[in-house]
């Protein structure tokens, strides 16, 4: 086996990926000490200096030889048409983007320090067609890595894949297994859902809120990075602010993208923003499920959050051909915008300068922000049943290496090169972005669906703008829902029995 300087790609490659490493904000248990704004004994603003200390957990890996085996993935590089930093699990080349060329120098990595030949196979199946093959036997591919909604929900459905808290060369208690985010995904035991630093893909799944600072300082808003140190960032805040930037530019009475946004929303905003108020749909408690849609502060929240969004400082973007959501972003006509953080390498050339927010608080109460993950943008890794024995043991034990190395590579140069875009490369929005990812946090209904919940919390939020009662509306799907739930936590719970 080769060590790392006898591979001049290689080494070029990982020093590439270390220096952005060291430009990058550090968080996640990689710092001896945070450094954020603190408040002194008389309430001022102070900045603390501190030394930093990098771990690469990378370097307590044991290397061991495999005898050149193929390691054959199966995965995807694209999502909803879109190529980006943040939507590839896989390189072939180096381009000179650092993201892309930090997965190639992975797969060096892996290939060298394990003596294995990494194998991959684009989207050439549908989740059906994979789930069929496994079925069948067919033993293909070592492992799979792809969205939580729908690829994990489908192959877990049919029982192809293994629970990662089975397979005893995954190290599931170290930081870059995120163990605590993980807690809020087993369901009976079970861990089918995980999140990892495997891919990229889970860096650019986080919604974020990105703000006009040109027209914030027009609007005289003040220091918005010190509204959120302060604690200040709350929904009340977000939607005054939103109303005081709508206008109606051209004084034809009508709204349309000739004008200015206060806010624009997409599908997923309302569960962003529940999310980040601290609150979920169903809640995992010891892999046990209960449905939260008849707690009344929950339910006041959302009937708040769906009439805000029917107002006219919002607007909803719906890819509506009579509205033009780009024509009023590049003319800088908006103040909030809520894209999830793989928008952003896209969001490169707007016009204004612009900063990014974390999502808002329920209150100054609340002591921490909360980001949410959507499970169509971030990637899981999960190992099918046919592999077993001594070949198992290995596929779990690379498994675990690529999601190391991407804790110690990938995550930085995805802090410093998609999140930290154009007007915002400073020190306080690089604590902005430890901030969104210190706590974040996923939402079952919209991997799991419960029926016909997530599709109808949906509508509710983005059509039916809170005209709808939600206690009539849960009301009409409660029973349907909790037997859903239930069904649930039975079947993932007796994996066990199927796996023996």
């Amino acid at each position: 086996m080769k060590s790392h300087a006898a591979h001049p790609i290689l080494a070029a490659l990982l020093l590439t990926v270390l220096a952005a490493t060291a430009c990058a904000s550090e968080s996640d248990g990689q710092k001896d000490t945070v450094t954020l704004a603190e408040k002194d004994s008389v309430g001022t603003v102070t900045e603390e200096t501190t030394e930093e200390t990098t771990v690469h957990y990378t370097d307590a890996l044991k290397t061991q030889d495999f005898g050149g085996v193929d390691f054959r993935i199966y995965t995807t590089n694209a999502l909803v048409g879109m190529t980006l930093p943040t939507t590839i699990n896989y390189a072939s080349e180096t381009t000179g983007e650092v993201v892309n060329d930090t997965l190639f120098a992975r797969d060096l990595w892996i290939s060298e320090n394990y003596n294995v030949n990494m194998e991959y196979t684009v989207d050439t199946l549908s989740p059906r067609n994979l789930t069929t093959a496994i079925l069948a036997s067919d033993a293909a591919y070592d492992l799979i890595i792809h969205d939580l909604a729908e690829w994990t929900r489908n192959l877990a459905d049919s029982n192809c894949i293994y629970p990662l808290n089975k397979i005893d060369t995954i190290r599931l208690d170290q930081p870059y297994w995120m163990p605590e985010l993980n807690e809020q995904l087993k369901i009976g035991g079970n861990l089918i859902y995980s999140s990892s630093a495997i891919s990229p893909r889970f860096y650019g799944s986080v919604y974020v809120i990105l703000y006009n600072r040109d027209l914030a300082a027009n609007l005289d808003l003040g220091d918005m990075y010190a509204l959120v140190s302060d604690g200040g960032w709350t929904i009340d805040r977000m939607m005054e602010y939103s109303r005081m930037a709508y206008a109606d530019l051209n004084g034809d009475g009508k709204y349309d993208d000739n004008d200015r946004v206060g806010m624009f929303y997409e599908v997923l905003t309302p569960e962003s923003m529940v999310m980040g108020a601290g609150y979920h749909y169903v809640v995992n408690d010891n892999g046990q499920l209960k449905v939260m849609l008849e707690d009344e502060k929950l339910v006041t929240l959302m009937q708040r959050m769906a009439e805000f969004f029917g107002e006219d400082c919002c607007t909803w973007d719906n890819n509506d051909p009579k509205y033009d959501v780009m024509k009023v972003l590049n003319a800088g006509n908006f103040l909030f915008y809520n894209p999830c953080t793989f928008n952003l390498a896209d969001l490169r050339d707007l016009s204004c300068d612009y900063g990014i927010l974390p999502m808002p608080k329920e209150s100054e109460a609340q002591k921490l922000y909360y980001g949410y993950s959507q499970p169509w943008a971030s990637a899981n890794p999960m190992i099918p049943i046919t592999a077993v024995g001594d070949h198992l043991s290995m596929v779990g034990t690379l498994t675990d290496a690529m999601a190391a190395y991407g804790y110690d590579y990938l995550r930085p140069a995805v802090y410093e090169n998609v999140i930290q875009l154009k007007g915002t490369r400073d020190e306080r929005s690089a604590e902005i972005i430890d901030l969104m990812f210190e706590n974040v946090t996923y939402e079952l209904t919209s991997i799991l669906e419960f029926g016909k919940l997530d599709t109808k919390l949906s509508e509710y939020f983005t059509k039916d703008h809170g005209r709808t009662q939600l206690a009539s509306l849960y009301a009409s799907l409660k029973s349907s829902v909790e037997k859903e739930v239930q069904k649930t936590v039975e079947k993932y719970a007796g994996l066990d029995d199927i796996l023996d």
